[in-house]
């Protein structure tokens, strides 16, 4: 199994071959089967998908950190608990942040990991419960990660993120406008 993950996600520096050789890693990556948002099954063909938006989008700046969040924001859904709200410490972020946390101490990483389905979770609230309610949960998000220094990368990799299976982009576009206000 190793081997097909070096293939197919391509470490480039000491910490992405170390994680791709870890065993809940990689038990993580071959976690998941095809559904809405997520047509490529599996979690390392969608890690694979959003690394090939790293290299459309990201910077010679980013390029290093988004690629690590990328590494990790999906591979700990397997350790949810079904049976339970997935929120708090029983969201993958989570548990992926406190995986990447042994690997690096970048605070933006972290909450990035963390956070990364925030803004489309807050889109997701307006769209249920009304506007105000999601706009009201985004902001909390944007002061958060503004607090950190992290926004313009949450951005960005919420678009390398977003811009996968079959996704739609109006949660990505909903949420940048309101960080940009």
């Amino acid at each position: 199994k190793m081997e097909n993950i070096a293939e197919i996600i391509k470490p480039e520096n000491e910490i992405e071959r170390t994680i791709a050789e870890n065993e809940e890693f990689i038990r993580g990556c071959f976690y998941g089967k095809p559904r809405r948002g997520h047509p490529e099954g599996q979690v390392i063909f969608h890690i694979r998908e959003v690394l090939d938006n790293v290299n459309k989008y990201g910077t010679s700046e980013n390029k290093k950190d988004l690629r690590l969040i990328g590494f990790v924001h999906d591979t700990f859904k397997f350790k949810v608990d079904q049976t339970k709200p997935k929120s708090g410490e029983n969201h993958h972020g989570f548990f992926a942040r406190k995986f990447v946390e042994t690997y690096t101490s970048n605070i933006k990483i972290h909450e990035i990991v963390e956070l990364h389905d925030e803004g489309y979770l807050s889109w997701q609230k307006g769209n249920r419960k009304g506007w105000a309610a999601g706009e009201e949960r985004a902001r909390v998000l944007i002061e958060r990660l503004n607090r950190t220094g992290s926004l313009e990368l949450y951005l960005t990799f919420y678009r390398c993120d977003n811009e996968t299976g079959d996704k739609l982009r109006d949660n990505f576009e909903w949420f940048s406008g309101l960080a940009s206000k």
